[in-house]
């Protein structure tokens, strides 16, 4: 399904605590005019996707930083990974544009070789089961600087809540929320460029490795048409 607008997202989340929801709106207003302004200015300055693309990347992920910073109790570091293994991971075809890229343009032989045999093997990810992302390469993202937006806006508030999420699905963990905004308000400003629609992060990925000549095509930005693969709207 498509991520809704971010007012929408926002009356949901806030649905328990509506004497948040002005306030919430009112960031959400300024994280949207920043990344509009940024999504719009880098067209002129570089008209490729990707380009633009990762530009908008940096300045959400300085807002995601500083939520995270005002929390003050995000327990994420490096070489934590329960998220990469518990949670159903998506993507647009925009995102998997640079997951190819950084696949087919900056890993060597050895680590590209490895990757598309992950992503071979690889059955969906979920948040039902304990199942890996293909990304996942002894126990690093392969790709961390082209990550999904998903990934990028993903917070814990407590290791254990994750760790025994893992051991038991009935058991949700403890998450920070806010940072998801900015994931939604991402899909809004881009949402009139094409490509927006979701999809699971393995399985995508899997349809175009399975096909040599494909991941040259995306890594060109000429997507095949996967959208048989999406969620449903």
């Amino acid at each position: 399904m498509r991520v809704p607008n971010t007012k929408v997202w926002l009356k949901t989340e806030f649905a328990q605590r509506p004497d948040l929801l002005a306030s919430g709106t009112a960031v959400a207003d300024k994280v949207i005019a920043r990344l509009n302004t940024t999504w719009n200015q880098s067209k002129s300055a570089s008209p490729a996707f990707a380009d633009r693309y990762r530009e908008l990347m940096r300045v959400a992920e300085a807002e995601i930083g500083e939520m995270a910073a005002q929390a003050g109790d995000i327990p994420c570091r490096m070489g934590c990974n329960y998220c990469c293994k518990d949670e159903r991971i998506v993507l647009t075809e925009k995102e998997a544009v640079l997951a190819v890229k950084h696949v087919e343009e900056q890993l060597d032989t050895a680590q590209r070789g490895r990757v598309v045999e992950s992503i071979l093997a690889s059955t969906p990810t979920s948040d039902q089961a304990s199942v890996p992302c293909a990304f996942l390469i002894d126990e690093r993202c392969a790709i961390y600087a082209d990550r999904p937006l998903a990934c990028r806006s993903y917070f814990s508030r407590s290791v254990s809540s994750c760790h025994d999420f893992f051991l038991d699905k009935s058991r949700m963990p403890q998450r920070f929320s806010a940072p998801k905004m900015v994931e939604v308000a991402v899909r809004e400003v881009t949402r009139a460029a094409k490509h927006s629609k979701l999809y699971e992060i393995n399985s995508l990925m899997q349809r175009i490795y399975a096909d040599p000549d494909k991941p040259a095509l995306w890594a060109a930005e000429r997507m095949s048409d996967e959208s048989d693969l999406a969620d449903p709207e």
